[in-house]
């Protein structure tokens, strides 16, 4: 990882071309996409931490036009900027000054639900039969794709449309914008790991462990549940709805906050929450659980209680 890092931040160049591979990759390697996603701007933390803000413009500019380049299409560099490159050296640069998680966490959420209000003015009032609409085609296309007789396309389209599409459709816009979120934050996380193995960093599994969201983040998860029950069958009550899907993030790292220091306290061994964590990824339930655990906290401030027995 030493000699990744100190590759990374030779020069402008190996930076930028580094940054453009793995993005590339992440585009025409199906099968690593989803996984190289997840570390697509991890230069961009580390030149951001290390270098600082004029370096990560410059190494995104000219990994932007490799990527031009080499997709001959203008918007594909575009979008990586806007979606990885800028917002997560936006994040690095502003923990920088301190750890900030907790508002770097809330900062980025209230700005994914602009981005899901925008989405939705473009689209009109009816967004919902929108998504419902291109649910259907997905799955209309994936069921074809699957070789079954015509009759049971019939059958598993009709089935789909009647109990599938819209459960998917009423939250698939909040789901996507969480995933956006979830990459943000893992490629700052990994990114600021990087950057340990090529110089000092100040403890990050002590501040991760501390994390909580400011109390702004209640009121808003509060302003938005009367708004979505309000608003309910509206275009208001659709982004509300949507948005209290995105705001599950914020606490759900606070849950987690609270199980790790838990961990400490308790001397758990790490091979349990490897089992946490993939039972976390399997099983829903598990995960709503942690969100209301990190809500609790909020109150109930379990982490004060644990250092204190």
């Amino acid at each position: 990882m030493e000699r990744l890092a100190r590759v990374i931040l030779q020069g402008r160049l190996p930076a930028a071309l580094i940054a453009a591979s793995l993005f590339l990759l992440s585009l025409f390697v199906p099968l690593l996409g989803g996984l190289l996603m997840m570390v697509a701007a991890v230069p961009a933390a580390v030149v951001a931490w290390h270098v600082g803000a004029r370096a990560v413009t410059e190494v995104g500019a000219l990994a932007a036009l490799v990527i031009g380049l080499a997709t001959l299409q203008p918007l594909v560099p575009l979008s990586w900027l806007v979606t990885f490159w800028i917002p997560v050296a936006a994040g690095t640069l502003i923990l920088r000054r301190g750890p900030y998680f907790g508002w770097l966490a809330l900062g980025s959420t209230v700005l994914v639900l602009v981005g899901i209000g925008v989405w939705m003015l473009l689209v009109g009032p009816d967004a919902e039969a929108v998504v419902r609409d291109w649910t259907t085609q997905q799955l209309h296309s994936w069921v074809q794709g699957s070789n079954l007789p015509q009759g049971e396309v019939d059958s598993a389209m009709r089935e789909l449309e009647g109990r599938v599409v819209p459960t998917v459709a009423l939250v698939l816009p909040g789901l996507l914008a969480s995933a956006i979120l979830t990459l943000w934050w893992i490629n700052v996380l990994a990114g600021l790991r990087l950057a340990a193995a090529a110089g000092p960093m100040p403890d990050l599994g002590g501040a991760l462990r501390a994390f909580r969201v400011p109390d702004a983040t209640l009121w808003l998860a509060i302003g938005l549940g009367v708004l979505a029950w309000l608003g309910a069958g509206g275009a208001s009550g659709y982004w509300a709805a949507n948005g209290l899907v995105v705001l599950s993030l914020p606490f759900l790292a606070q849950g987690l906050a609270v199980v790790h220091s838990a961990r400490m306290v308790f001397n758990i061994a790490t091979g349990w929450m490897v089992v946490f964590y993939i039972l976390l990824g399997l099983f829903p339930q598990l995960g709503l659980a942690v969100v209301l655990l990190g809500l609790a906290d909020v109150w109930a401030d379990f982490r004060s209680r644990l250092t204190s027995e």
